[in-house]
This record gives C-alpha cells, sequence and structure tokens, in this order.
C-alpha cells in the first residue's frame, strides 16, 4: 500500500516537529552539565517527552515507507501515550524550583493520583480493548476515543497553567532579556496549546497539517529561547540593546 498525499505530509511534518523538540529539548537538557542547575535538565527533559504524542506518527511514517502499512496499532498508542505523566511530572519539579516550593509534596502527590489513573486504564485498555483508546486512518493519524482526550486536555491545562505562572515571574523582572524569556516562554505556552488542539480536533488537508505543524514548531522554538535565549533572538528582539 503506497502512501497517500495527506500521509506523506502528516509524516514529514511530525517528523520534522519532533526532530526539532528533540534537538532543543537535548540542547537545553546539555546545559546541566555545564551550569550543574537541575532547571535545565528538568525543562530539556520536558520538552522531550511533552513532544511524544507526535512520536508514533513519526516512527509510523518512517516505517510505512518501507513496509506501506507503518506500525501495529497497539504499538502506535503506546509509543504516543505511556510517557505523558512523565512529561508532567518533569515540569512540575521544574515549576515548583521557583513557585509553592512549600507545596512541592501536595502538588506532585495530586498529579501522581491523576498521572496513576492514566496509566492503569491506558495498559488495560492497551491490552483488553484497544478501541477504548482510539482507532488508527493510516499508518500516520489517530483518532483518540474520549478517555484519552479527556486526560491530554487535563494534562495540558496543567501545563499551561503552571507556565503562564512561570513566565509571569520573567516578567516582572526589570531585566530586558529575562524579560524577553518570560514572553518567549507565554508564547511557548500559547502555540503548543493552541497546536495540539486544533491537531486533535481539526478535519485534516495539507494545508491544515502544515499549519499546526507550523505552530507547534514555532512553541518549540520559543520554549528554547525562553530558557536559553541565544545571540540571535537577542539580536532579533533586543536591537535597541
Amino acid at each position: 500500500m503506497s502512501l497517500s498525499l495527506l500521509d506523506t505530509v502528516n509524516g514529514v511534518f511530525s517528523l520534522i516537529f519532533v526532530a526539532i523538540s528533540l534537538l532543543i529539548g537535548f540542547i537545553i537538557l546539555s546545559r546541566f552539565f555545564k551550569y550543574k542547575e537541575r532547571i535545565y535538565l528538568l525543562v530539556g527533559a520536558t520538552w522531550i517527552f511533552i513532544s511524544e504524542p507526535w512520536w508514533p506518527s513519526s516512527l509510523s511514517f518512517l516505517i510505512a515507507l518501507i513496509n506501506g502499512v507503518g506500525i501495529p496499532e497497539g504499538v502506535y498508542f503506546l509509543i504516543g501515550n505511556l510517557f505523558i505523566p512523565v512529561a508532567i511530572v518533569l515540569w512540575l519539579l521544574a515549576f515548583t524550583e521557583f513557585l509553592y516550593s512549600e507545596k512541592r509534596k501536595l502538588i506532585l502527590s495530586i498529579f501522581a493520583v491523576i498521572g496513576t489513573i492514566f496509566e492503569i486504564l491506558f495498559i488495560t485498555f492497551l491490552f483488553l480493548n484497544q478501541s477504548l483508546i482510539g482507532d488508527l486512518n493510516g499508518p500516520v493519524d489517530v483518532n483518540y476515543k474520549s478517555f484519552i482526550i479527556v486526560f491530554l486536555i487535563l494534562f495540558l491545562l496543567i501545563v499551561v497553567i503552571t507556565g503562564f505562572l512561570f513566565a509571569n515571574l520573567s516578567l516582572k523582572s526589570e531585566d530586558p532579556e529575562v524579560k524577553l524569556k518570560g514572553k518567549l516562554l507565554i508564547i511557548a505556552y500559547i502555540t503548543f496549546s493552541v497546536g495540539a488542539l486544533l491537531d486533535a480536533s481539526v478535519p485534516f488537508s495539507e494545508a491544515t497539517i502544515i499549519i499546526i505543524r507550523l505552530i507547534l514548531i514555532l512553541s518549540a522554538t520559543c520554549w528554547y529561547g525562553g530558557f536559553l535565549l541565544p545571540k540571535w533572538m537577542k539580536k532579533l528582539f533586543l536591537k535597541s540593546k
């Protein structure tokens, strides 16, 4: 079975987003070994795992180029969802480094319950009834059922709400560079939430896939700038400095 144009566009742009996300995640994470500050380890790993929902479409696309069918449905679901709670835990650890440190145990305990419920239900359905998780539409597209959608929206809300609180710290700074980091993080949270929601709800066409994935790529780039702020971003946004 040959890949359709829609499948090809979907697979290519999933692959581009995942590749950029992994690169950015590892670049941020690598700063831990240079500066010995745990925040880099946490936020780098967070972005690596937060891109997980797009891992299976990327992998399935590459395999479909060889066998025409991609990866099995169960493997697709497993690769795309198993580590999502890990991403949230990593982010909450980073978040509570700066805010609500005294409530870290409570925050992590509450999410541990939510994440554990998700993992138990997910693994159970994966082995007993995969149709309760979702359905594959060809090698690179999936329609998730309400079980997954509810948890993904909840996880997204946790990241976005805490992310805004986190970015607000930088926005209060008098340092232009720190304030710019805060603005970039705000853009990252907004674009990621918009891109993820559109990816899960908008009917796919070649045009919509490209637009949505470009939004997600923008979110990854702003996440990178919000924590590392490379020189080219400084020159682009702080020309007068």
